[in-house]
């Protein structure tokens, strides 16, 4: 099947790109020789009218055969006028761009069907709230659902993301509805620095919420601890707590931090299957907590549960990761970075991504086989490594090394108002974005902040579409529309032989104001020649190189 992807998807994006100078030559009244999908020797050729419509032996792709294009010719008189080269410079502009028009127009209509088919977003309901942020000091709460931002209207989840992340600094008036009764709520985000693993960096307002709930998965590490005695283990899921229903881990601590009162508890806890390891089987258990008052050194009494969060837990650690060299082991509850209390993991990872080349110190918990707790600690310092993707791509990625094994909760969905204008909007918007990360890698390779080996070739087009293709129709759908605004702005380029040659031609005409000579048409598109064959031997290099190496 892979070799069908291929075909398909390299077939379908070169077709597309001809069918752009095929219409606008139509349109134009130019007159279009020949239309052709593949290559070679016609199987099929039927004549429409003045145009030779024929599919080729060699199923890759197409071309259009214009008069007047590339020493295309008619020696009729009467069809001179129609001829490509005979018409205005604006005309001759509209059908060379048509061609990488129409990839650029591809992705759209694919984002469009892709988006279409939403029927939901998440609605912009709080799902959590992280300690001491500014969400949590202004009094918003997890299931508060946002009505507006500064007077403004919202709906959806991402509009809130959207307004908060982009007013590091500013305050923001919020709008609050609990409980069927709205309130106001004044938030000032906090500028954090997001950096992904690849190693982008943007700076972003935080006010510290999450659209999807922490869910109350329990973990215990003191097999003396209350919770322990009552027979809770690590991976039991609370759902009631005295009766009440708990949804989130701010339910179980305003239920339990505050009161030494014994607690009745109802958890599930799943079971495997014999010889189904993916299927487990949950059944609901009551417990009775009989939670410990301790005193510190100042007098200050806490209670103690032992009931800890699961998402803390290591659950995977790197061979020879800087987890792993700091001494950092399965079943560790992490607890504090740089002596600053961690809650939750999602806070662990921002901290460490946002300063890479930083040494931390890193705070866990260990059980003993005495059934006691250690301490430990550790200076660690992320690494960078660069590891293969499923596309075979070198990618650079920041590593810590510890990873957990908890997932989060579902947040709330809302149907989405209007789906065709949101279909329309975000295949635009998603088109636009994909452009401009596009442009901006490929100004990144030239400039040298990008290695050269990034770029791919015919091996590389054919990994990626077996990869997508075997993942689905969406996925390669997807992967298509991104190869297309590829394609799309690679004919841009001024260079001989792509379709931004011919521009660059126009140009040096419109500057002399008179046609260039057959022998300096040659000798640019040479040129031109040299510049693709340098581009296509090195794509093709990189291509035998990640073949060597998987």
């Amino acid at each position: 099947m892979s070799v069908v992807y291929f075909l398909l998807m390299v077939g379908a994006l070169v077709v597309i790109h001809e069918l752009g100078h095929f219409a606008a030559a139509k349109l134009l009244d130019v007159k279009v020789l020949r239309f052709s999908l593949g290559y070679g020797r016609p199987l099929v050729r039927v004549r429409g009218g003045e145009t030779e419509y024929q599919i080729g032996v060699f199923p890759l792709g197409g071309y259009v055969r214009i008069l007047g294009v590339e020493g295309e010719g008619d020696d009729e008189d009467k069809d001179a006028r129609r001829s490509f080269s005979s018409r205005p410079l604006w005309q001759r502009l509209v059908i060379v761009f048509a061609g990488p028009a129409a990839n650029l127009l591809l992705p759209v209509f694919i984002y469009f069907v892709f988006f279409a088919g939403h029927s939901e977003l998440p609605a912009a309901v709080v799902g959590d709230v992280l300690e001491d942020g500014p969400a949590a000091r202004a009094g918003i709460e997890p299931g508060d659902g946002v009505l507006a931002i500064d007077g403004d209207a919202v709906r959806y989840w991402e509009e809130v993301e959207h307004d908060v992340q982009k007013s590091a600094g500013r305050e923001l008036h919020f709008r609050i509805e609990r409980g069927g009764k709205s309130f106001e709520r004044y938030v000032v985000p906090v500028e954090e620095t997001v950096r992904k693993r690849d190693g982008q960096a943007t700076p972003e307002g935080r006010i510290g919420i999450t659209r999807a709930p922490f869910v109350p998965l329990v973990g215990v590490l003191n097999a003396a601890s209350p919770a322990a005695k009552a027979g809770i283990q690590t991976g039991d899921l609370l759902i009631s707590i005295n009766g009440a229903q708990v949804n989130n881990w701010n339910d179980v601590t305003r239920r339990l931090g505050r009161s030494s009162a014994n607690a009745n508890l109802v958890y599930f806890r799943g079971t495997e299957l014999p010889g189904i390891p993916q299927v487990r089987l949950l059944a609901a258990y009551p417990a009775l907590l009989v939670p410990e008052t301790h005193t510190d050194d100042v007098l200050k009494k806490s209670i103690y549960t032992g009931l800890e969060k699961a998402e803390m837990f290591v659950a995977h650690v790197n061979p020879g990761s800087p987890a792993d060299q700091a001494g950092v082991k399965i079943g560790d509850l992490i607890v504090a970075l740089d002596d600053q209390p961690l809650s939750h993991w999602m806070t662990l990872d921002q901290r460490l991504q946002a300063d890479p080349e930083r040494a931390w110190k890193l705070t866990w918990k260990r059980a003993q086989p005495d059934g006691t707790v250690a301490t430990m600690s550790a200076k660690i310092s992320q690494v960078w490594q660069t590891q293969p993707d499923e596309y075979s791509h070198e990618v650079k990625r920041l590593v810590f090394g510890a990873h957990n094994d908890v997932e989060r909760g579902e947040g709330k969905m809302v149907p989405i108002e209007g789906r065709v204008s949101y279909a329309v909007s975000k295949a635009v918007e998603r088109t636009g974005e994909t452009i401009g990360t596009m442009v901006s890698g490929f100004f990144s390779v030239i400039r040298g902040d990008t290695p050269s080996e990034d770029l791919g070739g015919p091996l590389m087009m054919y990994r990626v579409a077996s990869v997508s293709g075997d993942r689905g129709w969406e996925s390669f759908l997807l992967m298509m529309a991104l190869i297309s605004v590829n394609l799309g702005l690679i004919n841009l380029l001024p260079v001989p032989m792509l379709d931004g040659g011919h521009v660059l031609v126009f140009a040096i005409e419109a500057i002399l104001r008179r046609p260039l000579s057959m022998r300096m048409r040659e000798r640019v598109q040479l040129g031109g020649l040299a510049v693709v064959g340098l581009i296509t031997l090195l794509a093709l290099r990189n291509d035998v190189m990640r073949l060597l190496r998987s």
